[in-house]
């Protein structure tokens, strides 16, 4: 892209310098205003293009989700997160999942639990939505892999 717009600049300038004038004192001074205008342009648009390349980079470095975002059994991007009796936050569905195929204990600490010892961590869900807000891509990223 760089190559582009130099390209551009160089043929710019060329046709500048191809043009005629009468007053040769005149005419060299308005072609070197001319020429530099051109040039400053190209500087422009070439540190535009960097910066955009530099956010997309950036964006494409943070594709991952943080792990405490993600569920203790399925390791995915949590939906609905709840937390035990025991400080430890998993997906509502994992949970009650386990609860009805394993048994009636946290998985982790192996203390009783049951669904009605579930209770919503709020203050995770909003962290979770605002880094849905932040990025998208992850509400689909379980479809991916």
């Amino acid at each position: 892209m760089f190559r582009l717009i130099e390209e551009d600049v160089a043929r710019r300038i060329a046709e500048v310098l191809a043009t005629e004038s009468s007053a040769e004192g005149e005419a060299n001074e308005e072609k070197t205003e001319k020429m530099d205008q051109i040039t400053a342009e190209g500087e422009q648009h070439k540190t535009q293009l960097d910066s955009l390349f530099a956010q997309i980079d950036d964006r494409r470095r943070k594709r991952e989700i943080p792990d405490f975002l993600c569920g203790k059994i399925s390791c995915a991007l949590l939906q609905d997160p709840v937390i035990t009796p025991s400080g430890i936050t998993y997906d509502r569905a994992d949970i009650k999942q386990h609860l009805h195929r394993v048994g009636h204990f946290d998985p982790v600490t192996r203390a009783p639990l049951t669904e009605a010892d579930l209770i919503p961590n709020l203050a995770m869900k909003e962290v979770l939505e605002h880094f849905l807000i932040e990025n998208p891509w992850a509400k689909y990223e379980d479809l991916l892999s």
